[in-house]
């Protein structure tokens, strides 16, 4: 991420100011599909000068899509709005409306649900875990937390960079050969899948781990079937774990038949919408202007040049990727600290001869629980056989349940606290049995 004085203001695209862009910019139907679909000759790659006329965010996008603010029906300059659902420094400037941003808004967005749907029936592939957010006080120690709501503003804005991402990477790939920086994903464990498949299977529930495009039929269908949202997080959440990180590749480098990106089930994809916080859409907007101004072969960086870019962007994404879940598991750890979760509901992801791995499903916690070490006054036995751990407490320790059957996708009730000595964590004990609503 480029420094604030520069990502916020200088790079950002503010409103009533003028600011140089890189621009791909194509026509699309009102049922998601482009017009002339096929090939890149009705694309238009190149420099662009922009002047946003309203800096919207997703709350305020939002609003709009949920016709709280501005409706069809309504006309005038709005000028008694709700401020809190559409703030007045969000408004439109230099001579437009906000009738006008918000029909616009309003048709991109019944576009983007319509090419999203495309994009899953095309065999697309989505895994949505929980994603915590922090509302930081004075002192800066988190006095907040609930889960980021992923909603439809958010679909909206990633369907259209989906596409802008694709469609630069065709530009590359038919026009800059193996010098192009684009973005795979590889399939996932096989073995990973299957354990899933045959945990599901067990509780009654059938997934088809063949391709992306069955893995997304099964979750549709789960989600349709299934009356039980708990079981139906925790399958997602397992499913993750076999799923392979997506990275950067010159490519020239590698063979053809790995350019596929597994999740978004398309022959080649990279990342260009967003410059001004990742290094490689940097690389990727200086080769698609070499495409357009005829200098591919005088590029000044050969494949294996991007390639070993491309790999040291890799390992900074990953290390990034890795702080920031510590950094959440930090957070989380501090914010429980003086407000500890005393009886949430987890399920159990995972066995182990004295020990399990529950996932914690208001917060997307995972946690292992060592029954000796957690537990002392606990009495445990493990049935192999079964994949089963009996639990029972000690006789002369006060508890609320006799008895306890520790097996895949089993719901019990959890406490969540931070550790008392260091590293920081969060700590999950069991509290008992989950008994229902």
């Amino acid at each position: 991420m480029l420094p604030r004085p520069l990502c916020e203001i200088a790079c950002s695209l503010n409103e009533n100011v003028d600011r140089l862009a890189f621009s791909c910019i194509w026509t699309m139907n009102m049922d998601g599909t482009m017009l002339s679909e096929g090939g890149d000759g009705h694309v238009w790659y190149g420099r662009t000068v922009i002047r946003s006329c309203a800096r919207l965010d997703y709350s305020t996008a939002q609003n709009i899509i949920e016709e709280k603010v501005a409706p069809p029906s309504s006309y005038g300059d709005h000028g008694d709005m709700d401020e809190d659902l559409w703030p007045l420094s969000r408004r439109p400037t230099g001579g437009h409306s906000v009738t006008d941003v918000a029909s616009d808004v309003r048709v991109m967005h019944k576009i983007a649900q319509a090419r999203r749907k495309l994009r899953f029936q095309n065999g697309a592939f989505a895994l949505h875990g929980i994603k915590l957010a922090f509302r930081l006080g004075p002192a800066g120690q988190p006095e907040v937390c609930s889960p980021y709501p992923i909603r439809d503003s958010n679909r909206l804005v990633e369907e259209y960079m989906l596409l802008a991402n694709y469609l630069v990477a065709q530009r590359l790939l038919t026009h800059a050969g193996g010098i192009a920086l684009i973005r795979r994903h590889a399939e996932p464990s096989d073995e990973g899948l299957e354990e899933v498949a045959a945990a599901s299977e067990a509780e009654g529930l059938d997934i088809d781990v063949t391709n992306s495009t069955t893995l997304q039929e099964s979750l549709s269908r789960l989600e349709a079937e299934c009356n039980d949202p708990m079981i139906l997080q925790t399958i997602t959440a397992l499913l993750t774990t076999p799923m392979k990180n997506a990275e950067y590749i010159a490519a020239g480098c590698v063979p053809e038949e790995e350019w596929r990106h597994f999740a978004l089930n398309i022959p080649y994809y990279t990342h260009f919408t967003s410059p001004i916080r990742r290094y490689a859409d940097v690389q990727v907007h200086r080769i698609l202007l070499a495409t357009i101004e005829g200098k591919v072969s005088k590029y000044y960086l050969s494949e294996n040049d991007i390639h070993a870019a491309a790999k040291h962007c890799n390992e900074r994404n990953m290390s990034s990727k890795k702080a920031q879940e510590r950094a959440d598991r930090v957070f989380l750890a501090i914010y429980l600290k003086k407000r500890p979760m005393m009886s949430e509901i987890a399920t159990v992801t995972s066995m182990g001869k004295e020990s399990f791995t529950v996932l914690v499903l208001s917060t997307g916690v995972t946690q292992k629980v060592n029954i000796p070490r957690d537990h002392p006054l606990v009495k445990f036995q493990h049935f192999a056989g079964e994949r089963r751990i009996h639990l029972v407490p000690l006789a002369g320790h006060a508890c609320d349940w006799t008895s306890m059957n520790i097996v895949m996708f089993a719901k019990i009730v959890v406490s969540c606290h931070c550790t008392e000595a260091g590293p920081i964590d969060v700590l999950v004990k069991i509290v008992g049995p989950y008994c229902g609503d």
